[in-house]
């Protein structure tokens, strides 16, 4: 395996990589492309984007505007054929309309995801492992890079529930130069309490009535390999002693044991609570938390729509074949809309909508819109600071009405006023 450096050194952006804070426009449907936002005022069409390797028939000759006023960034359509969308909103011809960060911008069938601060690849990424993100794991790539194989390392995985931690720990295992054939995964909130002990440690024999026999536990059993303890936030309070000493010492000392047994062992935890140990709500010890110095995050879905369209044909080949856009519908339409839906089950939901959908029919807008309830909210405001704030006002701070005002769930207006620092 070639030499990486260690977690703790720094290793420059390469070549390949955009310095950091750079506005850009992201594609994501039908293709993936990167497109730096001007800087100077300019008219986007047809002919401009095929140069830029993109191509729409569709799009207007000259379709669009782009520009920067005042450290703000701005759009606005020219009375093109098919349309220019905001976050599925319509813009009337000549209307000045802000972008803030995480728009989806729609010219006719070509879809852009608008990032103000955009620090990762010009070019689209590869999977990571068996985890598909061209643009959204740029950071997650960037730190994974650092890492090499070390002696007993304690990584801990975070994120929310669907966004692939499992994959992720598969990867890690790759990375630190472990035996796949030596490394097991174990979902704590599986193991029954009375059981903890002696399956993760281990027993002697004799050790308690109806053990004839020795048991090494799956930590000994694992040695030279790696352990991924999911959910680890769910660990019984009084198995943490046990495993505090095995972060620390690389010991474990089986039931019956009078001496603990060195073991060579990689532990990867992973939770979906947030890493800091107050919010741990109690149950993981902050000094085991703090044994965790290597830790990677997962983004949630809804935080990269950039990369929805990539996992999208990535699980339809899985499931169906390869999507063949010149032989298999997809609407532009469904895309957006599917793009703008707030997915709480992550990848997880996307594999559901793809259950539902009948491959020889493609993907269109009726079954984006039958997958997340309904049509779009034509009606309501693009989601911008500015109508965040307009909603609140109106409906007397309630954040819940607002939200419903915004034809958001009140999940991701929180979020929303969260990221734009909005009290």
């Amino acid at each position: 395996m070639a030499n990486r450096p260690t977690t703790e050194e720094h290793r420059p952006p390469s070549a390949a990589e955009t310095p950091a804070g750079i506005p850009a426009l992201l594609g994501v449907f039908p293709q993936a492309a990167f497109l730096p936002f001007p800087q100077k005022p300019e008219v986007w069409g047809r002919d401009v984007l095929a140069a830029r390797g993109i191509s729409d028939s569709k799009m207007s000759g000259e379709h669009a505007r782009f520009w920067i006023e005042r450290g703000k960034f701005y759009v606005q359509d020219l009375g093109s054929r098919n349309g220019t969308f905001i976050d599925g909103q319509k813009l009337q011809p000549n209307d000045k309309v802000e972008l803030v960060d995480g728009h989806t911008v729609r010219l006719a069938v070509t879809i852009f995801v608008f990032r103000s601060a955009f620090s990762g690849s010009q070019t689209p990424q590869p999977p990571l492992g068996a985890l598909v993100g061209p643009w959204g794991l740029s950071t997650l790539r960037t730190e994974l890079n650092r890492l090499r194989p070390n002696p007993n390392p304690n990584i801990l995985l975070h994120g929310p529930t669907g966004t692939g931690k499992e994959l992720l720990a598969q990867e890690v295992v790759q990375r630190l130069g472990r035996d796949p054939q030596k490394c097991t995964r174990v979902n704590v909130t599986s193991v029954p309490e009375a059981m903890f002990d002696g399956q993760f440690f281990g027993w002697e024999r004799g050790a308690f009535s109806g053990a004839d026999k020795t048991n090494r536990g799956v930590f000994l059993e694992h040695d030279k390999g790696a352990v991924f303890l999911d959910e680890i936030g769910e660990l019984p309070l009084q198995i943490q002693p046990k495993l505090l000493r095995l972060l620390e010492n690389r010991e474990v000392l089986a039931i019956g044991a009078t001496r603990p047994k060195a073991v060579d062992l990689a532990i990867i935890g992973a939770t979906n609570r947030p890493l800091n140990s107050t919010d741990q709500g109690g149950s993981l010890r902050t000094d085991i938390l703090a044994r965790f110095s290597v830790r990677y995050t997962l983004p949630a879905l809804e935080d990269r729509p950039e990369d929805l369209f990539a996992i999208l044909q990535e699980m339809w080949r899985r499931r169906y074949g390869a999507l063949d856009l010149t032989r298999t519908r997809v609407d532009a339409e469904a895309v957006e809309r599917l793009m703008l839906h707030d997915w709480p089950a992550n990848v997880r939901d996307v594999d559901r909508l793809l259950s539902t959908v009948d491959p020889s029919h493609g993907l269109t807008l009726s079954a984006a819109n039958k997958f997340v309830g309904g049509a779009a909210h034509n009606s309501t405001p693009i989601l911008t600071k500015e109508a965040v704030l307009k909603a609140l006002k109106d409906c007397g701070n309630n954040q819940s009405e607002a939200a419903r005002a915004l034809g958001i769930d009140r999940g991701k207006l929180l979020r929303y006023m969260q990221k734009h620092e909005i009290k």
